[in-house]
């Protein structure tokens, strides 16, 4: 009776199990802080890192340190741990550079990690019996705006990235596609935008706009290059919980969803931060982007998950001036 009793409860625990794949990142920490509300047990795989951005939750998730790139390594998380379920945020990152930098100063690592280290996790899942596994996509994968008929993309138009980093997503989705065809796993890709929020520790794009809300919050003077159009924009939190959105819908999910929070452009941001901070110094030298993506239409994964962001301009302004710089929650 002890044993059986034992057998049902290392079956339950092992359900709530899941495997967090660049869990100590920006995003993943967030993931991780997101299943840790949602009562699952968060395993933690990939590197150490140098800055712990996860220290108040200690001892709520467990860790298993390796390399996506390292088959051995994943097979023995999972034989380990028997999670039921994968999410992964792992890209190739270069120190502080962002990852599209990355990308394009060393591009045999990056398809080494984002696409080679991306198959062997979901091939270890697969022989896991693991049936779903949510990754951190990007918008990176559609090519110039201009390249499009229509200002808005959604899940039927085509990819044509043109930078390293969107290569290796583009690539990473056909490869997840393939795995489904073979072996009947969901791999479903999250085509994220820019994210903003706290424990955002890269260079890119998003630090750029991050500044605004750093410099305010100092109440010192803000030098910002960026271009005026609109992009997407999301909170981490939202990101967080699209991801867990996808990992618990019931329904059958598609090799990618893009995901969306708000639309801004850089005067739009400047002008919520005035609203609360008419102070605020910040100024803008408004540039020419190198690349401009085309804005994103996100109804589908909203309808189907019912996934709704919990931030727009004005919840993400709010929530990153009243934070002290470098908070974690």
């Amino acid at each position: 009776m002890e044993e059986g009793l034992s057998a049902e409860r290392s079956a339950a625990e092992s359900a709530q199990n899941v495997l967090v794949a660049g869990g100590l990142g920006f995003v993943g920490s967030h993931i991780v802080r997101a299943l840790v509300r949602d009562g699952y047990r968060p395993v933690l795989f990939g590197p150490a890192m140098a800055e712990d951005r996860l220290a108040d939750i200690a001892g709520r998730y467990a860790v298993f340190e390796g390399s996506i790139s390292d088959r051995d390594a994943l097979e023995a998380a999972f034989a380990a741990f028997k999670p039921s379920q994968a999410i992964s945020c792992v890209a190739h990152s270069v120190g502080r550079q962002g990852l599209m930098r990355a990308g394009e100063a060393e591009s045999d690592a990056a398809f080494e990690v984002n696409v080679a280290g991306h198959g062997k996790l979901v091939e270890a899942a697969c022989r896991a019996g693991v049936k779903r596994i949510v990754w951190a996509g990007s918008s990176v994968v559609y090519g110039p705006a201009s390249v499009y008929a229509r200002s808005h993309v959604d899940e039927n138009d085509a990819s044509a990235p043109t930078t390293v980093y969107g290569m290796t997503k583009h690539l990473a989705e056909e490869l997840s596609a393939f795995m489904t065809r073979r072996y009947g796993v969901e791999v479903v890709s999250m085509r994220l935008p820019l994210i903003l929020g706290p424990g955002l520790w890269y260079q890119g794009a998003a630090s750029a706009l991050a500044e605004v809300f750093a410099a305010a919050r100092e109440g010192r003077p803000a030098r910002v290059t960026f271009h005026d159009h609109a992009v997407d924009l999301m909170h981490v939190v939202d990101a967080a919980e699209a991801m867990l959105a996808a990992l618990k819908h019931r329904g059958p999910v598609p090799v990618a969803y893009n995901v969306k929070g708000f639309e801004a452009s850089i005067t739009d941001l400047v002008a919520a931060v005035r609203l609360r901070h008419p102070e605020a110094d910040i100024a803008v030298e408004r540039i020419e982007p190198a690349l401009l993506l085309p804005l994103m239409d996100g109804s589908r994964f909203v309808a189907e998950t019912g996934f709704a962001p919990r931030y727009d301009l004005g919840g993400l302004v709010d929530d990153l001036l009243a934070r002290h710089s470098g908070a974690a929650q």
